[in-house]
């Protein structure tokens, strides 16, 4: 499951449109393909359950990253020099040239991940077990046929999962195994999410006073999970700065949005569209205008630091807050936030 001779037998047969198909279907695994589905979910349709998707996916990717850096596992264009990166166009200046004589089931070489993880704490290299895109891919859209009831999707998504893995190994991405292993992590945690659509923490997530500042025992529960469990994997290397400023941005948008009440749904279908398109103008100019100030500042030779990933993403996903209140100011809403 950890071999390369798939990924360079696909990548034989590649043309020059397929790889820019294959291209296409990968962005769909991208932060602001996830962003635009939930933002829409969330401004569109339900809030509620355009939310919980939202915390669906940041979950994901947070098990994935922690996943990622405690099996340190190269991507394949580490372990053979053949494999062609052909998402990112880069030279594959690898000095292996394969795993050598070895069984489907065999591990990476462990000369090969000695010297990915030497390599690893001085240079930013990706990690590559599980497949996260696969993951984020296996959890929307099978948590969007559970939270909109949707026979369609729920049919709809076996396909897009094999897509999205064919696509990560096709372009020198992942391994057999890392696709897999991103499979099952999102249907396990597909598996753990439809449990928490029934239970009673469902209806208390949605509750104001589970937010407030007191020693309630859900309060805390809810405070914990969504703001200290980060932070303590941010400070322990678990997560990239990245994941955690998504994970703290989104709730800290959420903690202000339900203390004021959470907007009503109602609405016509042009002013559905309206939320829709000024939450993704703010949140996309907002990530925009981060990337323009931070690499003019002289930023972009550092991509390993820390504290720019996190406010790269914490600012954006923050901007959901923001987004709710320019759309009340708007009278986007029926009514008005709920007491």
């Amino acid at each position: 499951m950890f071999q390369t001779e798939p990924i360079l037998y696909l990548q034989s047969l590649g043309t020059e449109w397929f790889t820019f198909l294959m291209v296409m279907i990968t962005s769909m695994g991208s932060a602001a393909f996830f962003a635009g589905i939930v933002i829409t979910a969330s401004f569109g349709i339900n809030f509620k359950k355009g939310f919980l998707l939202f915390q669906l996916l940041l979950w994901t990717a947070l098990f994935t990253e922690v996943f990622k850096a405690l099996i340190a596992f190269p991507r394949p264009d580490f372990v053979d020099s053949r494999v062609l990166n052909l998402e990112d166009g880069i030279e594959n200046t690898s000095p292996f040239n394969g795993n050598g004589d070895a069984g489907f089931f065999k591990l990476p070489d462990r000369e090969i991940l000695g010297a990915f993880r030497f390599q690893k704490a001085f240079l930013d290299s990706p990690f590559g077990f599980p497949s996260g895109h696969v993951a984020l891919t296996t959890a929307l859209w099978g948590g969007v046929s559970k939270v909109f009831n949707s026979r369609l999707i729920s049919r709809l998504a076996p396909g897009v999962v094999l897509l999205m893995a064919f696509s990560r190994m096709y372009l020198g991405r992942h391994f057999l195994g890392d696709v897999l292993g991103g499979a099952t992590l999102g249907l396990i945690l597909l598996i753990a999410f439809t449990y928490f659509l029934k239970s009673p923490l469902n209806e208390d997530f949605f509750k104001k006073e589970n937010f407030e500042l007191s020693f309630r025992q859900k309060n805390l529960f809810f405070y914990s999970t969504m703001f200290v469990v980060p932070i303590i994997l941010l400070f322990l290397s678990l997560i990239s700065g990245e994941v955690a400023g998504f994970f703290l941005g989104t709730n800290a948008a959420y903690l202000l949005i339900i203390r004021n009440g959470l907007p009503e749904d109602a609405g016509s279908t042009g002013q559905r569209a309206l939320r829709v398109f000024i939450t993704l103008i703010i949140f996309g100019l907002s990530s925009l205008v981060l990337s323009i100030g931070f690499d003019a500042i002289g930023t972009a030779g550092y991509p390993g630091n820390t504290l720019i990933e996190f406010l790269k993403s914490f600012v954006p996903a923050f901007t959901i807050w923001i987004s709710a209140g320019v759309c009340m100011k708007l009278g986007l809403y029926r009514r008005t936030f709920k007491e």
